[in-house]
């Protein structure tokens, strides 16, 4: 009886999401989503089908599969705060869309102009009406203050297809980063002591946004030991943090990297691979996991022969 109930209420919230109804979820917001067919035009009535995914803190990257889908005029449901990329389909229609998810209940609007309809006007750019502001800093955890520290901060355009297919609008540097920006959706990208991250923000034209990254930071604590009958080396000890997977091709990307013998290097919460090389006979590797908040302490025993990581350079 009982797994007949479970099953029931899982089948109830699939159909929810397919037919663009509220879906819940814990210390969610709800986010109504709906098609226009010009910027403050009329709602569109037609079924448009709807995909949210999510975008990953770490990369500034959809995730590969979708959060949530459904089919409708709307779509009203309970979202996690984040970043997410809508899309939207009427047709061969498509329009997509960064949204943010705070913790209060958002109404998100998105354009499916239909060439047929709209003829020679559809060349026309819209009117990008009043400038938008932007204020953001940073906390490198929950709980912790703002960072009073220059942060080199950059404004990319959002294209479809991932953080880094923008052009560059702006850059500043210091601890909060004040931006007069046209409507619309951007990537923001912070520089701090090694780390970067990547955040994707909406904003309307006349909006005034002010908004704190949360760098969900913590530190590698390293330190290497050398096989016992190996002799003092005048080899500089050198680290590398690498993501914890390979690429396609095998090669490990390039988180941060240091000189000094013992380091703590700040690293965005994850999992990544810690590289130890004493010049070119002697390397040691440990996965390592990062906490926001924590320090990680990892000891690295150098080993002497072949299958060091092949590397590849930081972005």
């Amino acid at each position: 009886m009982r797994s007949l109930i479970i099953s029931l209420a899982a089948f109830c919230a699939s159909l929810a999401v397919v037919c663009g109804l509220t879906v819940t979820g814990a210390q969610a917001a709800e986010v109504t989503l709906l098609a226009v067919e010009s910027a403050g035009g009329p709602e569109i009535t037609d079924t448009v089908s709807w995909s949210v995914v999510k975008v990953d803190k770490e990369t500034g990257k959809p995730e590969a599969k979708a959060t949530l889908a459904g089919n409708g005029p709307r779509l009203v449901a309970k979202l996690d705060p984040g970043q997410y990329l809508v899309t939207a389909k009427l047709g061969k229609i498509q329009a997509s869309q960064a949204i943010l998810v705070g913790k209060s209940a958002t109404t998100r609007s998105l354009v499916l102009a239909d060439p047929a309809r709209a003829g020679k006007t559809v060349s026309k750019k819209p009117d990008a009406g009043p400038p938008a502001k932007l204020a953001i800093n940073m906390k490198l955890s929950k709980g912790k203050n703002p960072v009073k520290e220059p942060i080199l901060w950059e404004v990319f355009t959002y294209e479809k297809g991932g953080t880094d297919a923008g052009k560059k609008v702006t850059e500043q540097k210091a601890a909060t980063g004040n931006f007069t920006l046209a409507g619309g959706s951007y990537v923001v990208r912070a520089h701090f002591k090694g780390t970067k991250a990547d955040l994707v923000i909406p904003i309307e034209a006349g909006q005034s946004l002010k908004y704190t990254l949360n760098l969900y930071a913590g530190y590698a604590k390293l330190s290497a030991l050398k096989p016992k009958k190996q002799k003092t080396s005048a080899d500089a000890l050198s680290w590398q943090i690498l993501r914890q997977r390979p690429n396609a091709p095998g090669v490990y990307e390039l988180v941060a990297s240091s000189e000094k013998p013992d380091p703590t290097i700040m690293l965005r919460e994850g999992r990544y691979l810690a590289v130890a090389r004493l010049g070119n006979k002697l390397w040691g590797s440990e996965p390592l996991s990062i906490t926001a908040g924590e320090t990680a302490n990892k000891k690295i025993n150098l080993k002497e022969g072949v299958g060091a990581p092949e590397v590849a350079a930081a972005n």
